[in-house]
């Protein structure tokens, strides 16, 4: 969940150079990776191999369960972990064609018509997909495979907001009350998955994604949380770590995005009551994010990277995420940790838009924002 800055010009410059990534690509949409299951189990290959998973930098898996299927199939994971999902994409796009690894893990919805535009990815179905409820499989067939979800919400530090006499917020509107003002943190979407999501979520709720101008309703939004104090930060970490009052934060905001599933993160009391943890969540505020994993154009070891695709989607490897990155699996019937499932917050209905919509409007979104806060 770690997030690092990464500029708007910066941004915009490696959209820009998408477009000739997608010609440079030396490995079409078309070529087919041989089967990396024989007989119910991962292929073994013959010769030990290396492969690299390019990732965000709150990617996290334990050794022992690397170790297992290096022990299955003879290959070897390294992890090159680059920042925020959006640095991580954006510097894949700018290698398309000639990546420094070999997998994709890490983008999300709102990312994945960046990934698609750029030809970054060859498809590869795993058999595992069998198994995974369809409202996670999005894209075109087979180039992205879902591996967990999560929801992006506001959080609240239950004990900042009783020093401050301020009520909990339940709401959107209710980040707008004067009582919380200069209490808010978010991060910037241009650099940022969760403060994307979260600029999402306000397009999502208080409509106007269609309006051009700065009058657009979701944008009215945005100027009242400027005017109550809102900051923006540089990226997760810095939000939550630096800004955010509660848990493990130094700051002094008791109102940060984060995720339904940071309360566990933070519990070190098993007996406490749910409704009584450090970090609680305004579950009206949440977007649904779902991640995903791809084999990258242009790979040594195509087959060896669609393995490990395979082996992500195994029960060792989802009952193993969420006590490692606060993640739901995507996988039907795995169970969950004791603690992750009593302290995250259900969400029932997180909000969303679709990804195409996204993928058509996220640009103008970012400018129009920017044009806020800049």
């Amino acid at each position: 969940m770690k997030r690092i800055f990464f500029t708007t010009a910066v941004l915009g410059l490696l959209l820009l150079l998408s477009a000739c990534g997608s010609s440079t690509s030396s490995q079409t949409a078309e070529e087919v990776i041989g089967p990396v299951v024989v007989n119910g189990q991962l292929k073994r290959f013959d010769a030990p191999t290396t492969i690299k998973v390019v990732t965000h930098s709150s990617f996290a898996v334990s050794q022992s369960v690397l170790d297992e299927f290096e022990a299955q199939t003879n290959v070897k994971v390294e992890l090159v972990q680059q920042g925020d999902a959006v640095a991580m994409t954006n510097a894949a796009i700018l290698t398309a064609g000639n990546p420094v690894g070999d997998v994709l893990f890490g983008i999300d919805e709102n990312l994945l018509g960046s990934v698609t535009d750029a030809n970054l990815l060859i498809p590869f179905t795993p058999q595992g997909i069998s198994g995974v409820s369809p409202e996670f499989i999005l894209g075109p067939k087979g180039l992205v495979t879902p591996i967990d979800h999560g929801d992006v919400c506001v959080n609240f530090d239950r004990n900042g907001l009783g020093k401050s006499g301020a009520a909990i917020p339940a709401t959107f509107n209710d980040l707008l009350d004067p009582q919380l003002k200069n209490d808010f943190v978010v991060q910037d979407p241009t650099a940022s998955t969760p403060g994307l999501a979260f600029m999402l979520a306000t397009i999502a709720w208080f409509g106007g994604g269609d309006d051009v101008t700065a009058n657009a309703p979701w944008l009215q939004y945005w100027k009242q949380l400027k005017s109550n104090g809102v900051k923006i930060a540089d990226g997760w970490e810095s939000a939550y770590y630096g800004d955010f009052s509660g848990g493990s934060g130094k700051g002094d905001r008791p109102l940060v995005v984060s995720y339904a599933s940071s309360p566990p993160a933070e519990i070190t009391d098993t007996s406490l009551a749910v409704d009584e943890t450090p970090t609680g969540v305004v579950t009206s505020t949440c977007y649904r994010q779902t991640e995903f994993a791809g084999v990258l154009a242009g790979s040594n070891h195509p087959e060896e990277a669609a393995a490990f695709i395979e082996f992500m989607l195994s029960p060792v490897f989802q009952e193993d995420m969420p006590g490692q990155m606060y993640v739901f699996p995507v996988v039907e019937g795995t169970p969950l940790p004791e603690i992750f499932a009593k302290y995250t917050v259900p969400v029932a209905q997180p909000l969303s838009l679709p990804y195409e919509e996204v993928s058509a409007n996220r640009d103008r979104w970012v400018k129009q924002w920017s044009a806020l806060f800049r």
